[in-house]
């Protein structure tokens, strides 16, 4: 299947991943292969017939009793990084990331489009993560559609700072209390997700957990995750974030702890925005 074969759609939200991976290299939030950003299409796919006969089908390579994708992710079609590939190169998404289609049992994938036109083409080790995401929110009603998955400078720096570090509460106040746009833009905060290894279904589940409440989850001492729905949304909530903790920083840096935007303005804030 060809780029311009592809619901004008479903083009559209690659386009918008193709944008935000451009700010995220240039950022430096995503050195070689890391970071990832996948998007649900399959709405944008309702009116395509797609003989899934003929197309390449690869079986997850993790196995066991319970090992998959989300039952109720079957049938669903995303645009997805691929395994190994970094950020900079989804300039020409066809190359680095794919569009695949989750198989009838959730136990592997179709490929529809891209992957270097290789039949045996991988998405990137946490795309079951991803889906877990896209699936939970979902599941509750949420119009978030895509999932971006970063290292973003600051947010990290501040993940190794020892109180913030050891309390979410204290690490969401520092960043909103920075700047009035934090708070308004940030209203459900930020949850750490404590260290653990990168892929695993710890922090695959931590993460899901986080982001049923926060607008972005940190993974401590690694990098961070926000839903949203597109690729622009969800890159916002991590930039916008990240200048809360980058601010601070700056502060700490100077030499002196910043006096921040009052708990009256805030509360302020609050309900001005309604938030």
């Amino acid at each position: 299947m060809k780029m311009d074969a592809l619901p004008d759609q479903a083009v559209n939200e690659i386009k918008k991943v193709v944008e935000v991976a451009g700010y995220l290299w240039q950022r430096e939030w995503a050195e070689r292969n890391g970071g990832n950003i996948s998007v649900d299409l399959t709405e944008y796919f309702e009116k395509t017939t797609i003989d899934s006969s003929k197309l390449p089908h690869n079986l997850l390579s993790i196995v066991g009793e319970g090992a998959g994708f989300p039952k109720d992710s079957a049938g669903h079609i995303f645009f997805v990084k691929g395994g190994g590939e970094r950020i900079r190169e989804l300039a020409d998404p066809q190359i680095a990331g794919c569009v695949l289609m989750i198989d009838e049992e959730a136990k592997g994938y179709y490929l529809l489009w891209g992957g270097r036109g290789k039949s045996d083409y991988k998405p990137t080790s946490e795309f079951i993560s991803h889906v877990e995401i896209h699936m939970d929110k979902q599941r509750a009603g949420s119009s978030h559609r895509c999932v971006v998955h970063t290292h973003p400078l600051d947010l990290i720096a501040l993940s190794h700072h020892p109180k913030c570090a050891a309390d979410e509460e204290l690490y969401t106040h520092v960043c909103w209390q920075m700047l009035p746009e934090v708070r308004a833009f940030i209203p459900k905060g930020i949850g750490i997700v404590p260290y653990c290894m990168p892929g695993s279904q710890t922090i695959a589940e931590g993460t899901v957990q986080k982001l049923r409440k926060h607008d972005v989850a940190i993974w401590e001492k690694h990098g961070a995750v926000a839903t949203g729905i597109d690729a622009h949304e969800a890159f916002d909530y991590i930039d916008v974030a990240n200048k809360g903790a980058k601010l601070y920083l700056q502060c700490l840096a100077s030499g002196y702890e910043p006096q921040g935007v009052s708990e009256k303005d805030m509360q302020d804030l609050k309900e001005t925005f309604n938030l």
